[in-house]
């Protein structure tokens, strides 16, 4: 992941080397920044348990709280005592998928979560979106075709809006994944609500066979 800069002069959180006309602090080195922001994302919709974080009905969490269980708590905490509440808001302003929120001293995975924790977020309705796609591994096709695709262990499908989005998270599976482009509007009218989670990120409860439009490859 990039660098994350400070601007010296409006304190904004960068990804630009010169922000404000002037040359902005480093904040965050790339490495660490995506060590941290994996972390984040297990410990909010996974875990909070971890690190002895409590999580409200909406999946809220206070920073300080995710902070100083990571740096006490988590197994390789040695590894994480430079984290401060102020990294923990950079990574999640500046996360490119938009997976975090942050509200008057609190954050939250955006979406993503376990079954397990019992988390419920209120979503806009997507109503307009016509296609959308889902990247996965050849491995799971046959099984995908015969069944739908099932939300497994977490709350919902996750899909995209975007194709290049849909094979880089199959490319987690699979060095040569597919994408699965599903009718949007066939989820409409077999009773599953698409919700927008992000600008770009869609859920939906399952993906009926018959909603599959049709699989493509991913170009290597």
């Amino acid at each position: 992941m990039m660098d994350i800069y400070r601007c010296r002069v409006c304190k904004a959180f960068t990804e630009d080397r010169f922000h404000c006309g002037v040359e902005a602090e480093l904040f965050l080195d790339g490495r660490r920044r995506e060590a941290l922001s994996k972390l984040m994302s297990y410990i909010l919709r996974h875990d909070p348990e971890s690190v002895g974080v409590s999580l409200d009905s909406e999946g809220w969490a206070r920073i300080g709280d995710l902070v100083q269980g990571i740096r006490a708590r988590w197994r390789n905490a040695e590894l994480y005592k430079w984290v401060t509440d102020e990294h923990v808001k950079a990574v999640a302003f500046l996360d490119p998928k938009q997976r975090f929120e942050v509200r008057d001293g609190m954050i939250r995975a955006r979406y993503g979560h376990s079954k397990r924790l019992g988390v419920r977020i209120s979503y806009e309705v997507d109503s307009q979106t016509k296609v959308l796609y889902h990247g996965t591994s050849r491995q799971a096709l046959q099984s995908i075709l015969r069944e739908g695709v099932k939300p497994m262990n977490r709350m919902y499908v996750h899909l995209t809006t975007v194709f290049e989005d849909a094979c880089t998270v199959g490319a987690r599976r699979d060095t040569n994944p597919v994408v699965l482009v599903v009718n949007a509007d066939c989820l409409r009218r077999s009773g599953y609500e698409v919700y927008k989670a992000t600008q770009s990120i869609r859920l939906v409860r399952f993906v009926p066979t018959k909603c599959i439009e049709r699989v493509e490859l991913c170009k290597r």
